[in-house]
């Protein structure tokens, strides 16, 4: 079985058992804290490794998770210990939280600058995406210096490019083919 696969599957049933008890938020923010701690090497390495024994992962996931997820929460993580299938914890995560987000009825928006917009540029974004799009905005702002000018901006499968470095190729193809 293919990790998105496994990712998908243990982060449904983790999102209907969230539901029935009405801690969909709850989970949600201790799914971003799963995320934040794969972001480190030394948590990756723990639930990547081979060599640790599933004894040591339980304490260690113990004591990283009990006082700090919901009981939902550890009951997963355990789980996907007992099975393992810790390593698939990040996609989990990430698959809850997309799970979350949809039923709450946000969309997640990238926007992509060549340097930090302001915060009433970035409210002009939101509203826009929210009524143009009838939808709650996720914006998540990524500062690429590579762009030169513009912005890029992806919102589910609508993807706008108006960066310089864009134009510029599009400007360069025309006079080569001429």
């Amino acid at each position: 079985m293919n990790e998105s696969k496994i990712a998908v599957r243990y982060s449904k049933a983790l999102f209907l058992s969230a539901k029935d008890k009405g801690q969909i938020k709850e989970v949600r923010d201790d799914m971003l804290f799963v995320l934040k701690l794969s972001a480190m090497d030394d948590f990756r390495d723990v639930i990547q490794s081979p060599v640790i024994t599933n004894e040591k992962k339980k304490q260690i996931m113990t004591a990283l998770f009990k006082d700090n997820v919901s009981d939902i929460s550890f009951s997963l993580i355990t789980l996907t210990v007992n099975n393992n299938r810790e390593s698939f914890l990040p996609g989990i995560a990430r698959c809850y939280i997309d799970r979350a987000d949809e039923h709450k009825g946000i969309t997640k928006v990238t926007l992509k600058t060549p340097i930090a917009i302001s915060e009433k540029n970035r409210n002009s974004f939101i509203k826009i995406i929210e009524r143009d799009l009838n939808t709650k905005a996720d914006l998540e702002e990524i500062v690429d210096e590579e762009i030169a000018g513009g912005y890029i901006l992806k919102v589910e499968d609508l993807y706008v490019d108006a960066s310089l470095k864009t134009q510029l190729r599009k400007i360069r193809k025309e006079l080569i083919k001429e």
